[in-house]
């Protein structure tokens, strides 16, 4: 079978098991670069694609598109995937990226200092006095709710105003795995979304159910809110830290681990389905644990 005919019906298997528009969009990404990179090596039958082109391709997403290893695991996956639902199907005999081994990766969290924080915020509140207008207003209200929920940025796409429990402080989210859960809101940021959503109605003749929109009131992309942090960190010229979204769920991590919050509760609030993915923060920012526990702890005040 032609690669070309191959992906088009691994999108429609897809497209009938209803996978979130985030996973799908992630495939056609992949399919997109792979497909043009065997169409140069002349590669162009579904069983003509060894390990060896596979490994080749992997390489040429890291020399050639900078990939780091997350990313590259992340391709080798979604072409595992691809390649299993071609051995299910019988279109092949054998899965070629199957013994294909995972690159190591280097298990650093980056996230953003508290300095880094107050300038992020300081730069939004200039903006907001200086220009007043919805973007300025929009995204202060947008880092906010990402440093003091932790959501990911796929969950901020889709909030919607009646995810918002404003009596009870809690915010339902769909996650990963289409999964309903809900995280809590403080007092601090309810006031926030309260005072954005009086002006969106103002600003708008029909508020969107979505909370976060563009002038058009349809709901924000993910990369439109990548793309203002982008011109954040063109602005403050962070240097040695990832200026994202995703930053911003390790800061809530951060804090809520050195402020003496217990790893069980930090994972239901971030939704892991595996604590040994929450137990990174205790294992990068245990220092500042142990040093707080070492000033508070309550044995410093008994005579032993």
């Amino acid at each position: 079978m032609h690669l070309k005919f191959a992906i088009q019906e691994f999108y429609q298997e897809k497209r009938f098991e209803n996978v979130t528009e985030n996973t799908f969009k992630g495939y056609e990404y992949l399919f997109k670069i792979f497909e043009a990179y065997c169409e140069e090596y002349g590669v162009e039958r579904i069983e003509d694609i060894s390990s060896r082109v596979i490994k080749s391709f992997i390489v040429h997403c890291k020399n050639e598109r900078g990939n780091n290893p997350v990313t590259l695991n992340d391709r080798l996956n979604q072409l595992k995937t691809f390649f299993n639902w071609l051995t299910k199907e019988k279109i092949i005999k054998e899965n070629p990226a199957k013994e294909i081994k995972k690159l190591k990766e280097d298990v650093r969290i980056h996230t953003f200092t508290d300095d880094q924080v107050h300038q992020m915020l300081s730069y939004f509140r200039r903006q907001k006095r200086r220009e007043n207008s919805f973007h300025s207003i929009r995204n202060y209200t947008i880092i906010l709710t990402l440093l003091g929920t932790g959501i990911r940025v796929g969950e901020l796409e889709d909030l919607k105003w009646d995810d918002i429990d404003f009596k009870a402080g809690s915010i339902r989210v769909f996650g990963k795995s289409r999964k309903d859960s809900t995280v809590p809101l403080s007092s601090v940021l309810s006031k926030e979304l309260a005072l954005y959503r009086v002006y969106c109605e103002k600003q708008f003749d029909r508020p969107s159910p979505y909370v976060f929109v563009d002038l058009k009131n349809e709901s924000i992309s993910s990369n439109a809110v990548k793309c203002v942090f982008k011109r954040m960190a063109k602005v403050l010229n962070f240097k040695d830290t990832r200026c994202s979204p995703h930053s911003c769920r390790h800061y809530y991590a951060k804090k809520y681990i050195q402020s003496g919050g217990d790893i069980v509760s930090l994972a239901r609030i971030l939704r892991h389905t595996n604590i040994k993915t929450t137990e990174r923060y205790l294992h990068f920012f245990g220092n500042d644990l142990k040093e707080s526990n070492e000033k508070y702890n309550p044995l410093n005040n008994l005579n032993i």
